[in-house]
């Protein structure tokens, strides 16, 4: 049974034929005897990795400590949607969170795993990023293949448009782009601005830790950017209502720096297609999940301006998963030609 993997900065997500499963991409390093530690989270049955006499709690839980201890440091193997070097831990914890979601293979059987495009804000290669993701997934005993993101997400969400149109993946770390045509690629980039990118301002700005204002942003259920909800819900001067308006400032920062670099990309190409109708934009990855985003998304586009005539602006169904999703169908269409082999 094949595997797709989504390699977030935020999240790893993968995905088989009867299972979706996630793991926050994070990791906390705990302070005094490492053995006391390591019999406390056994007790707790909370996953940790040992390197070199620290021991580092893994996931959901490290991020959880976080938001209770607040002189607790969050950190990340990865960062800006690439490895993290700042980081030395990181390889070991990508490691574990990878070896926990794939497990153990059949023979033969492949892992679609789903790299960024290569940014065009930053100077960053990702050549690296994608010979250590390898590295580990064959480790494991895994054909590995890779993909990117945003046409991994096309793979996904464009099926019932002959895989024609528009994909943006909003991650953490970055925003990956798309334009598709019939399958195949006809201009793909990254911008490195994403989820983090909106905490780090609104954090900020406001003066709430980066963890809380991640917290409210993923886990409140009154958090809307539409506007003039966030006045009915919260008081002026609660620090709800100072992170809320922040946060929807900052989307709208985002998404228009986002349409901003798109349409200067297809100003600068050769190869984009002249299509013959309208073609959907579809949006996925995490950083859309905020109820309110198509509005504030929908507030930014100009389609006088945009260089592509636009049929529809769509959130893909469960978003958070689906380029995992998108890469469990390459995964299927290459384990099923090599069975034709």
């Amino acid at each position: 049974m094949p595997v797709g993997l989504d390699c977030g900065t935020s999240f790893y997500i993968s995905a088989r034929e009867d299972s979706i499963k996630k793991q926050r991409n994070a990791f906390l390093t705990v302070d005094g005897d490492p053995e006391q530690a390591k019999r406390m989270l056994k007790r707790q049955s909370i996953p940790f990795v040992e390197k070199a006499g620290k021991v580092h709690i893994v996931g959901k839980h490290a991020f959880n400590y976080a938001q209770i201890f607040n002189s607790a440091t969050l950190k990340r193997p990865m960062r800006d949607g690439l490895l993290n070097p700042a980081e030395k831990d990181s390889l070991p914890i990508l490691n574990a969170i990878i070896g926990e979601l794939v497990g153990k293979p059949r023979p033969k059987e492949v892992c679609v795993y789903c790299v960024p495009s290569k940014p065009i804000d930053v100077e960053r290669e990702i050549s690296y990023h994608e010979d250590v993701l390898q590295a580990i997934i064959e480790s494991y005993g895994y054909t590995a293949k890779k993909v990117e993101e945003a046409v991994a997400l096309g793979y996904e969400g464009l099926v019932d448009n002959q895989l024609t149109g528009v994909s943006i993946s909003m991650g953490a770390g970055m925003c990956n782009i798309a334009v598709m045509y019939q399958g195949m690629t006809a201009l793909s980039f990254a911008v490195s601005r994403g989820g983090d990118w909106i905490d780090n301002n609104v954090s900020v700005d406001t003066g709430v830790p980066i963890a809380k204002v991640t917290n409210i942003k993923e886990s409140s259920k009154q958090l809307d950017l539409t506007k003039g909800v966030i006045q009915d819900i919260y008081g002026e001067g609660s620090e709800e209502y100072a992170v809320m308006h922040a946060l929807r400032s900052y989307y709208g920062a985002l998404v228009t720096y986002l349409l901003t670099n798109l349409k200067a990309q297809f100003e600068g190409a050769a190869n984009v297609p002249n299509f013959p109708e309208p073609v959907p934009i579809i949006i996925g990855g995490g950083t859309c999940l905020v109820k309110g985003f198509i509005d504030v998304f929908n507030e930014q586009f100009d389609p006088d301006t945009f260089p592509l005539q636009v049929s529809e602006i769509t959130l893909i169904e469960d978003a958070h998963t689906a380029v995992s999703r998108g890469c469990l169908s390459e995964a299927q269409l290459i384990e099923d030609d090599e069975d034709e082999t």
